[in-house]
């Protein structure tokens, strides 16, 4: 994709000589002819780089400049000055703008610089991607069971993963919900996009709102900034929507719209934002009861259930306790440092019995010189 730049100046020539300059260098230009149309223009779209002015008419750079930084900090900003002086410099970069270029503009410096921001920008998200998906990083090794129902579920998810398809996770808490959204993440197309999780049963109505939505400054009591959504953050990614059957119905509503219209507005906002984000949902609760008894839109399930995931609790997949419990016995020795051997094959025994499953030869022989 061409990064996208947007350039600010009041000055219609000048802009569109910056227009000219680097659309023939490849990028994806949009003009602004002041700093509240810069605004509206961040709030509205996603731009890897703002190219601004800092004396203009309406609203200047500078506080133009502190705005947009307000709505996605990660936008860089290089500022244009005719009044080259090291307060003005210092005033902008105090204000969050990566750098500076003095009026009239060397096009060459122009190309360098812009080359350069773009360059340490991609380094800086590619940076911020690497360190999430090592922190929570999940694929199907990490997923533990070899029984028939997590090989028919591992398949299932290998086929829906490379889709666009949303995706509904149903299972009963502590089933492993999350670690099947997450494998699906990281095996499709958007794996090195940002995969953004919200649990809807953890926020009252209003905080949800503006956590999944964003909402603007003043929207609510002690909204003193402005704030992106989590939908506004996994643009081009995944987003989990965790424990959906909680969700209000009002929130719901706008839920559906953003599935069927890719956009929404923040809380308290008038503008449109339209996003690319992928939809898993999990819940712990059968919604088609939900639906019968009123607490869920039957419209927004079957937006949803366009893939329904099934994860078996463990009383259906006995076979996969030894499994589980080794993995949790390593896990506690990497943490203590305390050395293991295994499990001893009484507590082996203990488990067979209580998962229904048939003791190993050895097991049986061990089992029975104990008995003697």
């Amino acid at each position: 994709m061409k990064p996208k730049i947007l350039i600010v100046d009041d000055e219609p020539s000048h802009r569109q000589m910056l227009e000219a300059v680097l659309s023939a260098e490849g990028y994806e230009v949009q003009q602004a002819n002041d700093g509240q149309a810069a605004i509206v223009a961040v709030e509205e779209r996603f731009y890897d780089l703002v190219i601004m002015d800092i004396r203009m008419s309406r609203v200047g750079g500078i506080e133009a400049l502190k705005r947009i930084k307000e709505i996605s900090p990660e936008i860089p900003v290089i500022i244009m000055t005719a009044y080259a002086s090291v307060s003005t410099a210092v005033e902008a970069l105090k204000s969050g703008a990566y750098d500076y270029l003095t009026k009239p503009i060397d096009i060459e410096e122009l190309k360098i610089l812009v080359d350069k921001v773009l360059r340490h920008h991609q380094l800086e998200q590619e940076n911020l991607y690497l360190k999430e998906r090592l922190k929570d990083r999940f694929n199907f090794a990490n997923i533990i069971g070899s029984s028939a129902a997590m090989r028919k579920l591992f398949e299932t998810v290998a086929l829906v993963a490379p889709t666009e398809a949303t995706v509904l996770v149903n299972g009963e808490s502590g089933t492993g919900k999350e670690l099947i959204a997450n494998a699906i993440h990281q095996n499709s197309p958007r794996r090195e996009m940002p995969f953004i999780k919200v649990n809807c049963a953890a926020l009252p109505e209003t905080l949800l709102e503006s956590e999944l939505f964003g909402h603007e400054k003043g929207a609510f009591t002690g909204a003193v900034i402005s704030k992106q959504g989590r939908f506004h953050l996994a643009h081009t990614g995944s987003i989990l929507l965790d424990e959906i059957g909680e969700m209000a119905l009002t929130t719901q509503a706008k839920i559906l719209r953003v599935l069927q219209e890719r956009e929404f507005e923040p809380l308290g906002g008038s503008k449109t934002v339209k996003v690319d984000t992928r939809v898993i949902a999990a819940t712990n609760k059968i919604l088609e009861e939900e639906i019968r008894e009123g607490r869920f839109r039957e419209d927004l399930y079957y937006r949803l259930d366009v893939v329904t995931l099934r994860v078996p609790p463990l009383r259906e997949r006995r076979e996969d306790v030894p499994l589980l419990a080794n993995f949790f016995l390593k896990r506690y020795t990497e943490k203590t440092s305390v050395l293991s051997k295994g499990l001893l094959p009484g507590l082996w025994i203990c488990l067979c019995v209580t998962a229904g499953l048939e003791m190993s030869g050895n097991l049986k022989m061990w089992w029975n010189a104990r008995s003697l």
